[in-house]
């Protein structure tokens, strides 16, 4: 794997402070990007914005090379609306990455969060493709302002689904300079925000999907398969979204997850 700093955003709570600890713990010197200081001990913090391209184009003069990952931890749920969705989870996300490739040592690295509600990426593969080819943020922004009613999904699933096929994308872009680029797909994990998704999907419905496995995942069992995408090795692991559930998604497949008992399930029959 490659020498150097690895950056992680939303290092402040959840998933990135696990993350973040995994990475000091195993001797790389963490950059921080947050709205909030982080909880973790880390080598460097800056204040950044993801909802903002001027607060991340300002947050990249900051940084300093060599680096050897980028891990794009930092998300935020449905419920602060649409807009705000798309431009913390996906255009932010895609505008610090495209930002910080150049600055990458070659044989890094990306990691990407995005989430089981990404699973469904195929659906829409033809609109992912269209917001992928915008130019920029803004660009981009626009696109989403003229299609957010008409994407067939909510907010949230759409910019999940988009990290995928970003993913997907840097992996083919990046495979020159041997950086590899995945994403960590989780399940319900007990995180501040986990209270956010009960509140969108229910909160009956989210304790059937999390009594599937036996509990909701901590952010230690997400960040521990980041780290391994960020620092190795796992050499030959490119452009994959890697489901950490728990086994949900394989149960629904399989038929061991009867999704018939689901509360959502019933309510459905009911009507």
């Amino acid at each position: 794997m490659a020498d150097g700093s690895v950056v992680v955003t939303g290092a402040a709570s959840g998933i990135g402070s696990a993350t973040a600890a995994v990475l000091a713990e195993g001797g790389r010197e963490v950059v921080s990007l947050d709205v909030r200081e982080p909880t973790s001990a880390v080598a460097v913090h800056h204040h950044c914005d993801l909802s903002d391209p001027d607060s991340i184009d300002a947050t990249v003069a900051r940084l300093h090379g060599p680096i050897a990952a980028l891990v794009n931890v930092a998300g935020v749920p449905g419920t602060v609306g649409p807009e705000l969705t798309m431009r913390v989870n996906f255009l932010g996300l895609r505008h610090l990455t495209e930002a910080v490739l150049p600055m990458l040592a070659d044989g890094g690295a990306v990691a990407n969060v995005s989430s089981i509600a990404g699973n469904t990426w195929r659906k829409r593969r033809d609109l992912h493709r269209e917001l992928l080819a915008t130019a920029d943020f803004g660009a981009g922004l626009d696109w989403w302002n003229g299609h957010c009613d008409s994407v067939g999904t909510d907010h949230y699933t759409f910019s999940k689904e988009a990290v995928v096929v970003y993913t997907m994308a840097t992996a083919g872009a990046a495979l020159e300079r041997r950086i590899r680029c995945n994403d960590v797909g989780p399940g319900p994990v007990d995180t501040p925000i986990l209270a956010d998704f009960r509140t969108v999907v229910g909160d009956e419905q989210m304790s059937w999907i999390i009594s599937q496995t036996g509990r909701a995942a901590q952010p230690s069992d997400v960040a521990e398969v980041l780290a391994w995408l960020a620092v190795g090795p796992c050499h030959w692991v490119n452009g994959q979204h890697l489901v950490v559930d728990g086994g949900f998604t394989s149960g629904v497949t399989a038929g061991w997850v009867d999704r018939t008992g689901a509360p959502a399930a019933r309510s459905r029959d009911h009507w």
